[in-house]
């Protein structure tokens, strides 16, 4: 049986419709009932999401910098 560690590290690298297939059957196996459209919508949200950052359409920034700019945005 493999480890989390390596079960994350296996499914990351799986394509990007093989994920959403695999989240979906996780989600499904859950104890709490989940409203499949909604889950629907934020997967497709999320597929679109990552195609316009593989197309270029835009920037990702690094987390450590876009939790600075919420910071000094709300001044904290």
């Amino acid at each position: 049986m493999l480890t989390l560690a390596q079960l994350i590290s296996e499914s990351l690298a799986l394509s990007d419709a093989d994920k959403a297939l695999l989240i979906d059957k996780i989600m499904e196996s859950m104890t709490d009932p989940i409203d499949q459209d909604i889950l629907r919508e934020g997967m497709q949200k999320a597929q679109e999401r990552i195609a316009e950052i593989e197309s270029g359409k835009v920037q990702t920034i690094p987390g450590d910098v876009a939790l600075a700019q919420i910071r000094q945005q709300f001044g904290q």
